[in-house]
């Protein structure tokens, strides 16, 4: 048990690249930048990347909410690591949009079980509640936006894929924090680096409505998010390999890749696996299939490629 108390507190540890502040104004590629929210006077702010060509037209388009990564301590929302995979994103026709939240981490020193879980659980439910803003924002201006509703999509590195997978969890169980977001609502998908779920509940359950479809990617040798599970009681973080069977067992649409011997790169996989990602939206999202897939890479085989072309080579039901 000692070892599952390093675990979770080690997401607090992770440092990730050069920060710029989440109030800057932006000096890359950002197209605007909207603030969203104020949470205990910090305002909290979105950056957009638009397609090419996104004002001459009134084609709504599908929207990707993406959620940087820094073990809810570092802002990494413009980092270069991430600010290449928003711009590519948009490339590729999708508003996409970088969300802030609060780092619930950020002052937190480690300690005892006791003194961990409360934190550890805050600091997901702060990132998740913004984002839950974040959505709630996108929703009420899509018109001028030009974003289609029915097609956003969430995609989280790190402590941005908890918070979307922690998401979908939410508005699947309607708890108290989907109280802004309407009722018929719901994500189109969500891609997860790297990710996991807090339940107190014990195995995560989706009783409300059928969660999003959802892309799991992880490495087998994590040690900062975990790729099985770490519970103390019925508290604990579930992986994509215990999500991943939920869904299986629940008849669920989802998409499961394993790296073996991958350890936490695996969440910043996002330009490497940038193919996969738009497969799996075209597939899932666009044509709405049913698909279980589940897939293991091994240490020389980083990318998922050409098994896209015919994902019967995979398992799947």
């Amino acid at each position: 048990m000692k070892r599952s108390i390093i675990s979770i507190t080690a997401i607090a540890a992770v440092t990730v690249l050069s920060l710029l502040s989440a109030q800057a104004q932006p000096a890359g590629p950002w197209d605007s930048t909207k603030a969203f929210a104020v949470r205990d006077t910090q305002t909290l702010c979105l950056d957009f990347y638009f397609p090419e060509h996104w004002q001459q037209s009134d084609t709504l388009r599908p929207c990707m909410i993406f959620v940087y990564g820094g073990g809810f301590v570092d802002n990494n929302q413009r980092s270069g690591f991430y600010t290449k995979f928003c711009r590519a994103m948009a490339d590729a026709g999708y508003v996409t949009v970088a969300s802030d939240y609060r780092l619930g981490l950020k002052d937190f020193h480690g300690g005892s079980l006791l003194k961990m879980i409360e934190p550890v659980r805050n600091s997901i439910q702060m990132a998740t509640e913004d984002l839950f803003a974040a959505t709630d924002y996108i929703i009420r201006n899509a018109e001028s936006l030009r974003i289609d509703t029915s097609k956003i999509i969430l995609c989280g590195s790190s402590a941005g894929a908890i918070s979307v997978l922690q998401a979908n969890y939410e508005l699947s169980n309607r708890t108290e924090m989907t109280a802004a977001i309407p009722d018929d609502f719901r994500f189109a998908g969500v891609i997860s680096f790297s990710g996991a779920v807090f339940s107190s509940k014990g195995e995560c359950k989706y009783p409300v409505h059928d969660p999003a479809p959802t892309f799991f990617l992880h490495g087998d040798t994590d040690r900062l998010v975990p790729y099985n599970k770490i519970q103390l009681f019925r508290k604990g973080m579930f992986g994509s390999k215990p999500l991943a069977a939920g869904f299986q067992d629940a008849g669920y649409p989802y998409f499961f890749a394993t790296f073996t011997n991958h350890s936490h790169e695996v969440a910043g996989f996002q330009m490497e696996q940038f193919d996969a990602v738009l497969w799996f939206i075209d597939h899932y999202v666009n044509k709405g299939e049913q698909l279980q897939i589940d897939m293991v890479f091994t240490d020389m085989d980083h990318k998922i490629g050409k098994v896209y072309a015919n994902p019967q080579q995979a398992y799947s039901r």
